[in-house]
């Protein structure tokens, strides 16, 4: 089927970007205490935005964590952020496809980790979730944005690697391609019946073309 417009997560579908997260969540740690946690277990906590990662890995510190975190993290987040392997190769093959970020990141941390991997140009919206004031998978985040861009519903695809979103995307009603080389085991990606799955992002182009 041709899409004509393109959703695509950040963190973990676009961007590799769990060592400096990583990183700065056990530097909070490390202040309070606590010893640092496997990046397995980071990973798994990720994709709900600082909040609710914050809420996990120092439930009893609340919001000083979150600002501790952010501390950390502004100045951190390109340290070894990087694109995954293909994936400036698959923007540049659709090019000529309308394209936007939706992710629950901040939308300034987004923005700023897209414009200095210098893809900012490849995208006519970048979303985060503090854009609106609800976050994957609440579906109005793809309704709002289709409307902002003037795109045709029937005609857009999410793409992803976890569970908000494909849950958005069946919620908004269109269609998704999960991306196998994120942060979601492939057994849990099955689990939520994605249109589509990828190993390479490459794939991504024979899908959408």
């Amino acid at each position: 089927m041709r899409f004509d417009f393109l959703i695509y997560d950040l963190d973990g579908t676009l961007v590799d970007s769990l060592g400096d997260i990583a990183s700065s969540v056990n530097s909070v740690r490390q202040d309070n205490g606590l010893e640092d946690l496997p990046l397995k277990q980071i990973r798994s906590y990720l994709g709900n935005g600082v909040n609710a990662l914050i809420s996990k890995v120092i439930p009893e510190k609340g919001e000083k964590a979150v600002e501790s975190f952010k501390s950390y993290y502004k100045h951190r987040m390109l340290d070894t952020t990087v694109m995954f392997n293909g994936s400036k190769e698959m923007l540049d093959s659709l090019k000529y496809k309308k394209k936007a970020v939706l992710t629950n990141k901040t939308e300034a941390y987004a923005k700023d980790i897209i414009k200095k991997l210098g893809i900012s140009n490849y995208f006519v919206e970048v979303w985060g979730g503090d854009t609106l004031e609800v976050r994957k998978p609440n579906p109005k985040t793809i309704l709002e944005l289709v409307k902002t861009t003037n795109s045709d519903i029937s005609k857009t695809v999410m793409i992803g690697d976890s569970a908000n979103d494909f849950l958005v995307a069946e919620a908004a009603g269109v269609a998704s391609i999960a991306v196998a080389y994120g942060y979601s085991d492939l057994d849990e990606i099955k689990t939520y019946n994605p249109d589509y799955i990828v190993k390479t992002p490459q794939e991504i182009v024979r899908i959408v073309l």
